[in-house]
């Protein structure tokens, strides 16, 4: 009798084994799934970080540019103001010429270089207003970018506190069905 309970037992024994290991296996690739689905959580929000990291570089930079180029209008426009100035000292420079001059070939060289000189002092003139037209429009450009940017930025901001949330919201469940499980 003996012999046959172990005769049936090793014979009952591939089947015991069979059924622990698909339950083994089952259980593996359910660890392994969620595995894969927190390594895919944790890649997503790297992916997140670094994107708000560019957003806010981003930001920095145009935020510098514009400091810069609000810089470079200030000096453009002491240029004019300068240049404005010189202009009209050689205006009156060259109406006293006019009004004193004595028709001879001297005053009218001079006369031709002070009208010379007021040319190149308004274009002069002309090439820094377009100058600081230029720079207002990138300066312009620079802070739709940046709007744009701090948009983008209060958006990923948004995402990540709601991907927090549910994974708060997850974390909490599984922990309910875990003491529920218990009981």
């Amino acid at each position: 009798m003996r012999i046959r309970l172990v005769l049936v037992l090793l014979l009952l024994l591939p089947f015991f084994t069979i059924a622990q290991s698909g339950s083994l296996q089952r259980q593996m690739q359910a660890a392994n799934a969620m595995n894969r689905q927190q390594n895919q959580m944790f890649m997503l929000q790297q992916q997140q970080q670094r994107t708000m990291l560019r957003t806010l570089s981003n930001i920095e930079t145009n935020e510098d540019k514009v400091a810069k180029e609000e810089r470079k209008i200030k000096k453009l426009e002491q240029k004019i103001t300068e240049r404005e100035a010189d202009l009209k000292t050689d205006q009156q420079e060259l109406s006293f010429l006019e009004n004193n001059s004595d028709s001879n070939s001297d005053a009218q060289k001079n006369i031709e270089k002070a009208k010379k000189k007021i040319a190149k002092s308004e274009e002069k003139i002309n090439k820094s207003k377009k100058d600081i037209e230029t720079s207002s429009n990138k300066i312009q450009d620079l802070q739709k970018q940046i709007e744009a940017d701090k948009i983008k930025k209060e958006e990923l901001e948004k995402k990540h506190e709601e991907e927090k949330r549910l994974k708060q919201e997850e974390k909490d469940k599984k922990e309910k069905e875990k003491q529920e499980n218990k009981k």
